[in-house]
């Protein structure tokens, strides 16, 4: 008989639960709000209530979960299963999340930064199924990321590693959020992207000024994404220099790492041909030959479900390392 993996995405305005079988059958999924100022512990009754309530929906007993794979924001201590303190969820100091949680679902519990998870629900169920590595570039109001090399999660010694938003690819460039400068995030986010217009904003004829009153400060990357769908030069040049901006990213992964896929997820990739060409075209200009020509550069896979099936998919591959 098939066991249960549950997966839980903990994040400060939703927590997202699903239980997948060991062959990857997803059996249901649900999501209701954190109330994150409730403070750790009550959150975490809602995480374990949350897992419960689902299992006994589908009449799955506790006994059949083999395990419970738990994502959240960092910074954190994946092999402890601490969190320390992210932005997003008030009072989470040095909370053993993964201890917390076994002793309410009396079941093994393990964490990992949300962006490494959703960069594993991509591998093990998505678009980088089939692929021993993959690198994935999830694009939004920052850029985030994550890395598979011969099928292991790369993580890094100190739980940080594929922090890709944060590549230096300008020296002495724009100041980043990170409080470095030149980081990819700075460029090739979506916030990255409304800077890019704004600097050029006062010489430009451009369709945005009408979207926005003229006032800048509204504008956003939606309309710069519909403006340059259609046909506004400024805002198309605008949109192609953070794809090029993107894909000299994802050049620098080829060459250092010599991926099959990288996948791009987010809102950013609806723009579908006008970000992926340019994307693409980049990476041919600016890495290797052999390696850029084998790459496949893709839109993910799973949406907004990456994450919780992720969850569930790490906790598996943990799991079975345990128990091997």
């Amino acid at each position: 008989m098939s066991k249960y993996i549950v997966g839980v995405d903990l994040g400060g305005t939703n927590v997202k639960t699903a239980i997948v079988t060991e062959e990857k059958k997803v059996v249901a999924k649900e999501s209701r709000p954190t109330d994150a100022a409730a403070g750790p512990a009550a959150v975490m009754d809602l995480m374990a209530a949350a897992v419960k309530e689902l299992a006994k929906q589908n009449n799955i007993a506790m006994s059949d979960v083999l395990a419970v794979g738990l994502g959240a924001p960092g910074p954190m201590n994946w092999q402890t299963g601490i969190v320390y303190s992210p932005p997003n969820l008030p009072g989470w100091n040095n909370v053993p999340l993964a201890d917390e949680m076994r002793k309410r679902l009396g079941v093994p519990c393990f964490i990992d930064n949300d962006a490494n998870v959703a960069c594993y629900g991509e591998y093990w169920m998505g678009a980088g199924q089939g692929a021993e590595s993959i690198v994935v570039f999830t694009l939004g109001t920052g850029v985030g990321g994550g890395i598979v090399v011969f099928n292991q999660l790369l993580r890094g010694i100190d739980g940080t590693a594929a922090e890709l938003g944060h590549l230096t690819v300008q020296r002495e460039g724009r100041l980043c959020g990170c409080g470095a400068k030149g980081c990819l995030e700075a460029y090739a986010s979506v916030t990255g992207m409304v800077r890019t217009a704004r600097e050029g904003w006062d010489a430009a004829e451009t369709a945005l000024k009408e979207m926005c009153g003229d006032d800048n400060e509204k504008l956003t990357g939606k309309m710069i994404y519909q403006a340059a769908a259609s046909g506004d030069a400024y805002a198309k040049h605008v949109f192609d220099e953070t794809a090029i901006w993107l894909g000299l990213g994802a050049a620098s992964m080829v060459n250092a790492l010599n991926p099959e896929r990288i996948i791009l997820c987010g809102g950013m990739i609806n723009a579908g041909d006008m970000l992926f060409d340019t994307v693409r075209k980049t990476v041919r200009e600016n890495a290797f030959e052999v390696p850029a020509k084998r790459c496949e550069i893709l839109p993910a896979g799973l949406g907004e479900d990456a994450g919780v099936l992720g969850c569930a998919g790490c906790a598996l591959a943990r799991y079975q390392e345990e128990n091997a």
